[in-house]
């Protein structure tokens, strides 16, 4: 099992103050066959030099230094320049846990699966786990056509690139890349493609990677640019899963996604008097494709909390979004 080399790849911008806590987890990893690709995109504060001292101290690190163009471009870099047979990648503001390479590795040996997902931790910038929603998985091996139906209809997998470890002859057969026209939500449609072309997904429930929260990050605001990149990717997402046969299930996908991040803006907006927002900027056909009628058939054909939650959700985007 230790004979097989896994990569992992960090793309990295301006991140000085945390990349150390990203790096030295990578490095304390239980599994010790390793590549580490940190992928410096450009940066101008102190993050080139710390990256040249851990490439120097650990002959597995690689400090990887490009013009700034982008984290999708970055991701795309290390998978090209990467050796592994099986890669993951993280992100520089995160935490992995010290066994998160040896379970997941251990799963696909144990399942002979092309995948592994785990679970994971919200957490703030301290360290402390957020009371926040998170998956639920049970440590199972399903085929790939079973964990398209768990990325489409729940949010026990998700489209993070960071709970996952695959087989690289998945995206480089498929030529599966992260979308560097757009400005975020460039690795949703990658995985669900990944898992799509996967025979056997192994799913590890064990909460094995940190995923930190920092305080008015703008990751959870959305401006007309990253709305049009949520539009764009679920309906790629939708069609992909239409073509796989699964189009109840993609238009479920897209249409929930919409909703909840209309309901998480409006939640932003209402802290902040409106001001971060788009209030009555957008209307039914431009986020959901179709009126708040179907929006709703759509939404309780899969979805059993539909009464409690989903009710109270399409009823304040009702109230927000123009007529």
């Amino acid at each position: 099992m230790s004979d097989t080399k896994i990569t992992v790849v960090v793309p990295i911008y301006n991140a000085e103050k945390y990349i150390r806590r990203c790096v030295d987890s990578i490095i304390a990893q239980s599994y010790k066959n390793l590549e580490v690709l940190l992928m410096d995109d450009g940066s101008t504060d102190g993050t080139p030099g710390i990256l040249d001292e851990y490439a120097g101290k650990d002959e597995r690190v690689k400090a990887i230094h490009k013009e700034n163009t982008g984290h999708a471009n970055s991701r795309n870099c290390g998978l090209l320049q990467a050796t592994g047979e099986f890669i993951t990648f993280m992100d520089c503001d995160d935490y992995m846990h010290p066994d998160f390479i040896e379970k997941m590795y251990g799963a696909i040996c144990e399942d002979g699966s092309d995948m592994a997902c785990c679970s994971f931790r919200y957490v703030d910038e301290e360290g402390k786990e957020l009371d926040w929603s998170e998956p639920v998985l049970e440590r199972k091996c399903v085929s790939g056509a079973d964990a398209q139906r768990v990325f489409l209809l729940t949010h026990n997998i998700e489209g993070f690139s960071w709970n996952k470890l695959v087989r690289r002859s998945i995206l480089m057969e498929h030529e599966l890349r992260y979308a560097e026209d757009q400005k975020a939500f460039v690795d949703m449609l990658l995985w669900y493609r990944s898992i799509s072309f996967s025979n056997k997904v192994s799913f590890v429930p064990d909460k094995l990677y940190d995923y930190y929260q920092m305080p008015g990050s703008v990751v959870h605001t959305i401006g007309d640019e990253k709305m049009g990149n949520f539009i764009t990717t679920t309906g790629n997402i939708r069609r992909q899963a239409t073509e796989n046969g699964l189009g109840r299930e993609g238009e479920y996908y897209a249409t929930s996604r919409m909703l909840n991040q209309i309901y998480d803006q409006i939640r932003i907006d209402l802290k902040g008097f409106f001001r971060p927002g788009f209030f009555r900027k957008y209307g039914w056909q431009e986020l959901f494709g179709d009126s708040g009628r179907y929006v709703r058939k759509r939404i309780k054909s899969f979805a059993t909390e539909w009464e409690i939650m989903g009710g109270f959700k399409l009823f304040l985007v009702r109230l927000y979004l123009k007529k």
